[in-house]
């Protein structure tokens, strides 16, 4: 099973991820991708002006992954709102694709630049020889601030745990979490013998020199994991060099 979790930043760089998809499409069973729209161009940047996202990313990145299934995660509240995205190989057996919101904001804010949205985590299993894999696809709260634990976050964390404990088989938790390595509430999604594999291969960073903040020493590049139960061998898992992003791409590979 070949993994890549990105987020996509909204489409921002869009030739470049575009060729992205298309390069690492053959080596790659299944994507999971964040901050993605599937809206109205217009509408989208009347609520983000000079943002440059695009509102059709949902419809350009399936146009470019043909051979794959691709299933938005849209709100049910406001399906123009950024969201997850998972792209399947077309001959992957999957069970279930689904959805569930793990954190939902006291005053959302969805216009320019600072967004304080709601977060969903997004889910598929799929059937490996009558072992069930689940596969979920997480982008954890963004304040503004630090990545740092809040009640919000740690709440948010034992959300995402426990769907992962009501699983009974091999998984795999991947996604931008906006959260540092030594955070609690990261140690809560590793608790239970999860493997968190940017931890234990010692990645450096998983930012772009596109991220705003990249040079500068008081903000870590840490955003991005993928975190898996110990029945999975890691056969490879890389920071992938593409630059179609402020987030690098993470691969992984399991046997």
């Amino acid at each position: 099973m070949r993994l890549i979790t990105l987020n996509t930043w909204g489409g921002r760089a869009l030739h470049p991820l575009m060729r992205f998809f298309r390069r690492r499409a053959p080596e790659t069973d299944v994507f999971c991708l964040q901050e993605v729209f599937d809206t109205d161009q217009a509408s989208l940047e009347a609520r983000h002006p000079d943002e440059h996202v695009r509102g059709d990313l949902f419809r350009k990145i399936s146009a470019e992954l043909a051979d794959f299934r691709g299933s938005f995660a849209a709100f049910g509240d406001n399906p123009d709102r950024q969201s997850l995205a998972v792209f399947v190989r077309r001959t992957i057996p999957v069970k279930t694709i689904g959805d569930f919101v793990v954190y939902v904001p006291p005053a959302p804010k969805e216009t320019g630049s600072f967004v304080l949205s709601s977060r969903k985590m997004q889910y598929l299993t799929i059937d490996l020889g009558g072992r069930e894999l689940l596969i979920a696809n997480f982008h954890g709260l963004w304040n503004g601030g630090p990545k740092t634990d809040t009640p919000e976050r740690l709440d948010q964390s034992r959300r995402v745990k426990e769907f992962l404990d009501a699983h009974r088989g091999p998984a795999v938790l991947c996604g931008d979490f906006n959260l540092l390595p030594g955070t609690e509430s990261v140690r809560i999604l590793e608790s239970g013998g999860l493997c968190n594999l940017v931890r234990e291969r010692g990645v450096a960073s998983t930012r772009t020199p596109l991220y705003r903040h990249y040079d500068d020493p008081a903000e870590p590049n840490f955003a991005d994991y993928v975190l898996s139960t110990p029945d999975l061998a890691v056969k490879r898992f890389e920071v992938l060099p593409d630059l179609v992003s402020d987030h690098a791409p993470l691969y992984a590979e399991f046997a």
